[in-house]
């Protein structure tokens, strides 16, 4: 019967020149553990940046509602005032800690808001 049935036998997979390895999965082995990493921190920031832009909206629309709604009482401005700003500060501190990942990323070397800009596959 092996007469009439050929052997075969495994050969290499020519991959080209952007991927190396051996076979067809070695990009995902190799790739995979820090693909999953960089897409977890991307996932996190993204969803915390709108979490606080949310939060940012109410805070300060609530605080605008009660200083429309103050009827001329100064503690009920200046506390509505206060919201307000603390809205804005907290919407300033979002924007200047997306901006020290940026600046860490670029230190070590790692797009942490972009984790496939680099990984090539």
């Amino acid at each position: 019967m092996n007469r009439f049935i050929p052997t075969i036998h495994a050969a290499d997979i020519p991959l080209g020149s952007e991927v190396g390895g051996v076979g067809p999965f070695q990009t995902a082995i190799s790739g995979g553990v820090q693909a999953g990493l960089g897409n977890l921190l991307s996932n996190l920031i993204t969803t915390m940046t709108v979490i606080g832009g949310l939060a940012f909206v109410v805070y300060f629309s609530l605080g605008a509602l009660e200083w429309i709604t103050a009827g001329g009482d100064k503690t009920k401005v200046s506390g509505a005032q206060t919201q307000m700003t603390q809205a804005a500060i907290g919407l300033i501190a979002i924007v200047a800690s997306y901006f020290i990942i940026g600046i860490v990323g670029a230190v070590l070397g790692f797009d942490i808001l972009n984790p496939f800009a680099a990984l090539k596959l």
